[in-house]
This record gives structure tokens, C-alpha cells and sequence, in this order.
């Protein structure tokens, strides 16, 4: 949507489903926070009355349900004499969506709102998400009830606070404004605001990890910091500053346990260290399984405030360390070419070219949200055969018609699992990937002093039928206009170009469009109005690198 439905939306558009059991699906998206997948997993017996609330107990999730939405429920179930552990919406998800669709395009038609022609499921679950967080609901209470792995996933969602705000909120939550406690609590906060833009010029990990102790060791109370980083033996140091090397790596050896709990859980931990001494150390990041972790020798005792600004600290060298990632990738002249094969039946695409495709091969590939988007183009199979091949399959979120080229029709793909999105996530780069009568044939890139054998590992552990057949060091060919896309990727976040590779392989700068933004936003996982920005500043950056330089 290009703007919320709103409660007034919403409720006109229930008022056009024409059956039970489309307005309970509604109501599941749009109340209870649902996807379409959870909504067919809802049965009479995961209604669970918890005081005068109800829960679903679904499978990977608890969700909250209204109790108005579990009277409608319970009304539909008797109804329809459904067994306690049948599927109370007995359809696959994809019929989920189209339900919503009919409904959406009937209240189209009836009200004259073309906006109500492009709501889609995904857009009732943002009704739910605005709708709590506008009401002032925790937003870790909104993540957990919408079957977020964390607040993270809030973010297309939530306005960004700006510099002094943060600052505001942090140093009121100390509730202390006369000790050291309070100082330092105010010194990190006023890092936080300042570390963005150091961070934009590092250019390599080292630079990065020793800037920022030395930063943080300057805040007045903090006598050491340090960055250690999970091998396969064990915890390393990697940089430090105020205490001696050796002190550093005693306390990261007396407290390895402690140290290995704070990388798997994601979250912050303070350690005693005897006497007044603590250290806060927080995963870089902080997301679970991060393989880098910051340290921060302090005195006791630690408030909320500062534990706060250190966490967002790390997120900022989380970011920072994505981004030097990147532009090494980018700037690379020798890079490593593997060639994979790939005959693995729960590869996604071996899957569909041993189906009813006779050959896919990928066109684009664009990360979104937690999968990846991929377009293909496939021989021998109408989008129709593509869509009922994967209609209940959960290795594929979507799949969308986009165009005709003249080997078959090319097909949009969000995939929640692919050998393609397994080399993704270890900063491989795709550089192509086709799929004939079950067999796949990858080829990625990665930097010249990437760990080859984790990313082999990592994709053979997955797909164990998969193969490295080469590898091979290879020069980047030069071309001409290099400068300007290094220039602009330079520019660019990670989530512009991401939005920019999508609209131009699912063909909406094309006339006619072959995609809505509304499709795009939907693809990669994100809210139509953040889609919508995105979008606009990545073609203003386009244009800035092409006409200024």
C-alpha cells in the first residue's frame, strides 16, 4: 500500500468478504498478526485461554488473539463440525492470499478506492504491527507477537529517532545525574552520535576494531576494551586498548564460557571480574551466532543506559563491518571463482527444472528480508506450472509472474532456503546459476582471502548432493565505467540496492510496468512506504553519479 489502511480501512474492507470464513481470515492477518502458512496451521486446540486474554499456539510460535477474533473462531469451528485438530482454514497458503485478494478487489470495486485493490495479506499484517506500536505497545511485545526473531524485523516500521532523542532517552534511564555512573553513561551516548560518521571511512577490519578501542577507551571510566573474535580454537583477540594484551586474553580465557553464551543468545552480558571491576561485553552486531564480540572494562556498577549505548554501539560496527565487507568485494582486483554442482532434489531450482521445467536459469538475484529474491527465466513451464509446483512448499515464500523473454516466461522467486542464499550469506556473490533435468550448475565469487573451505562447508553441509568442481583466482576485467559503479555502490546502502536490483529484474521501470512497487515491497519483505523511499533516493543517487561525475 502506498499508505496504511488504517482501522477505518480495514474495517470497511471486512465488510465486503462475503463468507465466514473469508472474514476470519482477515481477521487472522489483520488482528492476530498472522502469514497466510500460520493461518492454515490454526486448529481448535491451539486456542489456549490464558486469564481473560486467548493465545494460538502454533507450531514455531505463540500468537495473540483477540478475543473478539476467538469468539468469530470458535463460532466458524462449530460451524463446521471441524475436529479439534484439524486445520480450521483447511486450504494451502497461497489460497490464503487469494482469499484476501477477492476480498481486497470486491471492496475495490464496491467503494470506488483503487487502494483497496492492492491489499494483500502482507498489508493486514502491517495493519496489525502499526496498529499496536501506534497504541505505544512495546515494540519487543509487537516483535514477539508477529513472530519476529527480534526487533529488527520492526524496523521498516518504526520511526528513526533522531541524534538527540537518543541521546534524551538513554541518560534518562540511569536515573542518576551526580556520580560516575551518569558521566560515562552521558560520554558513551555522545560517542554513539559521532562513531557513524568515523566508521563511513574505514577501510579495512583492523582499521575498524583499533579505532573503535581507542575511541571507547578514551570515554573517562573505561580502563580497557577489546574486540575477540569465535575460531575453531577457541576466542581471539583482535584488538585492544588501555590493559596490557596479556590481561586482556586471561580474562577472556577465564570467562570463555560466559563469552561463548553472549555470541550464541545475541544479547549482552555483564561479567564480575572481582573487586569493582566488570566488563560489559556485547556480541558485534547483536544478533545470535555473531562471531565477534566487543569488551568494555568498567567499574561496577552498569546501568541500563550504558549497557543501552553500548549495544547500539556494537550494532554501529555491525553495520560498519557489512559495509567495509562490501566495498572489499567491490574493489577487489583478484578474487576466487568456485564452480559448484549442485543435484541436490532440495535445491529449489534442481527441484523445479527435474519438475515441470525442462531449464531455469537465473537472471538476477536481490536479497530480501530474511531470503532472497530470484529471477529466472524457465524453459519449458508456464508460470502456472512454477506456481502449483510450489504452491505448499516452504523452501518458496512467492512466486510471481514478471515477463516473457524468448526461452520462457521469467518468474519472480522469494526463497526462504537456496544454495544461492547459503553463498549469499557468506558475501559470496552469484555470478550465475543454472539448473537443467535435476542437475545445477553455480558459479560464485568471493575475495581472494575469503576462507573457501567455510563457504564449501557451509553449502555441502546444507546441500549435502552439492560438489565444488573448480576454483579458480581470477583478475576483474577492467571496464570503462567501473569508476561509476564503484562510485555509486559506494553511495548506495545495502537495502537501495537491493531495492533497485529488484525493480529493475522485476521490470518496473519497463512500459507498462511489469511490477508494482506494491509487488517489490512485498518481495523483499518490507513496507510499501519504506520500498517507496528507498527507491526515491537510490534513482536521486543514480542520477548524482551519472550527471556530476
Amino acid at each position: 500500500m502506498s499508505r496504511p489502511l488504517g482501522d477505518a480501512g480495514y474495517e470497511r474492507l471486512r465488510r465486503h468478504a462475503e463468507s465466514h470464513r473469508e472474514d476470519l481470515v482477515c481477521r487472522l492477518c489483520g488482528e492476530a498478526g498472522l502469514r497466510p502458512a500460520e493461518v492454515t496451521q490454526v486448529t481448535p486446540d491451539s486456542v489456549v485461554p490464558v486469564d481473560d486474554a486467548f493465545l494460538l499456539d502454533i507450531p514455531d510460535r505463540t500468537a495473540f488473539l483477540p478475543a473478539d477474533v476467538a469468539h468469530d473462531l470458535r463460532l466458524y469451528v462449530d460451524a463446521t463440525d471441524c475436529a479439534p485438530d484439524e486445520p480450521v482454514v483447511d486450504v494451502s497458503p497461497r489460497r490464503v492470499q487469494m482469499l484476501v485478494r477477492e476480498v481486497a478487489d470486491r471492496a475495490a470495486e464496491a467503494t470506488g478506492d483503487a487502494r483497496f485493490a492492492d491489499v494483500s495479506s502482507r498489508d493486514l499484517r502491517e495493519q496489525f504491527l502499526l496498529r499496536h506500536l501506534r497504541a505505544g505497545v512495546d515494540p519487543r511485545v509487537v516483535a514477539e507477537a508477529a513472530g519476529f526473531d527480534s526487533v529488527a524485523g520492526l524496523a521498516p516500521y518504526l520511526d528513526e529517532p533522531s541524534g538527540v532523542e537518543l541521546a534524551a532517552a538513554l541518560a534518562a534511564g540511569d536515573g542518576n545525574d551526580d556520580g560516575e555512573l551518569s558521566a560515562r553513561s552521558r560520554a558513551a551516548v555522545a560517542l554513539l552520535a559521532t562513531l557513524a560518521g568515523e566508521f563511513a571511512s574505514v577501510t579495512t577490519t583492523d582499521e575498524l576494531f583499533t579505532g573503535l578501542c581507542d575511541r571507547l577507551v578514551a570515554v573517562d571510566g573505561y580502563g580497557s576494551v577489546w574486540v575477540a573474535r569465535a575460531t575453531d580454537d577457541g576466542l581471539e583477540r583482535r584488538a585492544h586498548a588501555g590493559f596490557d594484551g596479556g590481561v586482556v586474553d586471561t580474562i577472556i580465557a577465564d570467562h570463555a564460557d560466559d563469552l561463548h553464551a553472549v555470541l550464541r543468545s545475541g544479547t549482552h552480558r555483564v561479567l564480575d571480574l572481582g573487586g569493582d571491576d566488570a566488563a560489559v561485553c556485547v556480541p558485534v552486531g547483536a544478533t545470535e551466532g555473531a562471531e565477534r564480540l566487543l569488551g568494555v572494562g568498567v567499574a561496577a556498577p552498569v546501568g541500563d543506559a550504558e549497557t543501552d549505548a553500548l549495544v547500539a554501539i556494537s550494532g554501529l560496527v555491525g553495520r560498519a563491518l557489512d559495509a567495509v565487507r562490501r566495498r572489499r568485494r567491490l574493489v577487489a582486483d583478484v578474487i576466487t571463482e568456485l564452480r559448484f554442482s549442485v543435484r541436490d532434489p532440495g535445491a529449489v531450482l534442481v527441484d523445479l527444472s527435474a519438475g515441470p521445467a525442462d531449464r531455469v536459469e537465473v537472471t538476477g538475484v536481490v536479497p530480501g528480508g530474511p531470503g532472497l529474491v530470484l529471477y529466472a527465466v524457465v524453459a519449458g513451464a508456464t508460470p502456472g506450472d512454477v506456481s502449483d509446483a510450489f504452491a505448499d512448499d516452504e523452501r518458496v515464500e512467492r512466486v510471481r509472474y514478471v515477463d516473457d523473454a524468448a526461452d520462457g516466461p521469467v518468474v519472480e522467486l522469494a526463497v526462504a532456503s537456496s544454495p544461492a542464499l547459503t553463498l549469499a550469506d557468506l558475501d559470496a556473490r552469484v555470478e550465475s546459476y543454472v539448473a537443467e533435468d535435476g542437475a545445477g550448475s553455480l558459479v560464485a565469487t568471493v575475495a581472494a582471502d575469503a576462507d573457501v573451505r567455510a563457504v564449501v562447508d557451509a553449502l555441502t553441509e546444507q546441500y549435502p548432493a552439492a560438489s565444488l568442481g573448480a576454483k579458480e583466482t581470477v583478475e576483474r576485467t577492467v571496464d570503462p565505467g567501473a569508476g561509476f559503479s564503484t562510485s555509486l555502490r559506494d553511495d548506495l546502502t545495502e537495502r537501495q540496492a537491493a531495492v533497485l536490483r529488484a525493480a529493475y529484474h522485476g521490470g518496473y521501470f519497463q512500459w507498462p510496468r511489469e511490477s508494482t512497487a506494491e509487488e517489490l515491497a512485498d518481495s523483499l519483505d518490507v513496507a510499501s512506504p519504506t520500498l517507496h523511499n528507498h527507491l526515491r533516493v537510490a534513482q536521486s543517487k543514480l542520477l548524482d553519479a551519472y550527471f556530476e561525475g
